[in-house]
């Protein structure tokens, strides 16, 4: 499964990680895999150190796959691949997929956070995944790139997509109005709806310092509820 918007600073990663946490609450062995070049936040919000391997490492054959996958310290059943430390590297669809799929027998779910935007990154997740999830703001340009990351990702036929809404002020969006509905934002990206997560300062600072979030987050609640989605599980979508 693959996380990607059209756009940066949507919090992809934060969604990523708290998302997988939450999988591994429930019981899944839960694989994260940071796809963006250069060094990433996973390390960071996941207390790892940076390792001796990377996933360019893995791909290039340079490293077992046990030499980069480092288990999170204070969660049990969650481990992590990081980014690759070559800023230019350039991902072949096929090797990469052939990893994820060696990969699938050890895990429950890989969760495969791509960089914003296309490239070689975009059709590697393609290729290896079987579901996305697209992340945008709840503003006009952000959808509009969302639906033309859809628009990509439709040529693959079995590749579920959803979307989650990220970072929505209930207040301000009824102050501003930046659309009329939220079936709006839906309907501009025509994808299912798979969570809609507010507005919270608190889950970029906590998880940027490696800290937990608490149970009584708002947006750690929602991811949960996401999370109980992709398990199967029938919750009701509020807002």
């Amino acid at each position: 499964m693959m996380t990607a918007s059209g756009k940066g600073g949507v919090g992809k990663s934060c969604l990523t990680v708290t998302i997988g946490r939450e999988l591994a609450r429930f019981g899944q062995r839960t694989l994260l895999v940071e796809m963006e070049p250069g060094l990433g936040s996973f390390d960071l919000m996941l207390n790892l150190g940076r390792g001796i391997c990377g996933l360019s490492d893995l791909l290039s054959d340079r490293c077992e796959a046990k030499d980069c996958i480092l288990a999170a310290p204070d969660e049990p059943g969650l481990w992590a691949i990081l980014s690759s430390q070559e800023e230019g590297f350039i991902y072949k669809a096929e090797v990469f997929a052939k990893r994820m799929d060696e990969l699938a027998g050890s895990f429950d779910f890989i969760l495969i956070e791509t960089p914003s935007g296309q490239g070689s990154w975009l059709d590697a997740a393609v290729q290896a995944a079987d579901r996305a999830m697209i992340v945008a703001l709840p503003d006009l340009p952000c959808l509009r790139e969302g639906r033309s990351l859809s628009d990509r990702l439709d040529e693959k036929k079995s590749l579920r997509q959803n979307l989650i809404i990220n970072r929505l002020n209930v207040k301000e969006f009824c102050r501003c109005r930046p659309f009329p509905h939220l079936d709006f934002a839906i309907d501009t990206v025509g994808v299912q709806l798979l969570g809609i997560v507010p507005e919270d300062r608190e889950l970029a600072h906590r998880l940027g310092a490696g800290m937990v979030l608490p149970q009584q987050n708002s947006a750690r609640a929602v991811c949960e509820n996401i999370a109980r989605r992709l398990l199967g599980q029938s919750v009701e979508l509020g807002v």
